[in-house]
């Protein structure tokens, strides 16, 4: 009597555990699996200078120079700010596969349509399976100045 329970209580555990490894793991983007090529990336700024300003509050985004091709700024929350190559990483050999911010938190690539949560890079929905390429950013909120670098 106690063989079928032990055996239905392992399979739970075997289905249970693959079902998180694989949930936790779609869009996860560390550096070494991008497929965005590395750049130099070396950016100081002021939320109060022009072209900034979005980010003076929370859930506001701008756009900056730099990367592969440009970075999208977001304000996660009062001291944080995310910075996200704006690369699609759908595929990378169409010029036009550059994500676009949209006010609830997501960008979207207008090109294939692929959607990324800027809280993480993570990818929302596809059809890409990677996440945006992250770089660093060291925020200041006394200061309103920040720093992106990878």
């Amino acid at each position: 009597m106690k063989t079928p329970r032990f055996l239905r209580n392992i399979l739970l555990f075997i289905v249970g555990t693959t079902w998180l490894f694989s949930s936790c793991t779609k869009g996860y983007n560390p550096d070494a699996s991008s497929n965005i090529p590395n750049v130099t990336v070396n950016l100081s700024a002021n939320i109060n200078s022009a072209g900034y300003t979005g980010l003076k509050t929370v859930g506001g985004q701008a756009y900056a120079t730099g990367g592969y091709r440009g970075i999208v700024l977001y304000r996660l929350n009062a001291s944080t700010i995310m910075a996200f190559d704006r690369t699609c990483s759908y595929d990378l050999s169409d010029a036009n596969g550059i994500v676009q911010a949209q006010t609830n938190g997501t960008a979207i690539c207008l090109e294939c349509s692929s959607e990324y949560n800027l809280a993480n890079g993570n990818v929302v929905v596809g059809p890409s399976t990677i996440g945006l390429k992250a770089y660093n950013c060291t925020f200041y909120p006394s200061t309103g100045a920040f720093i992106v670098n990878n």
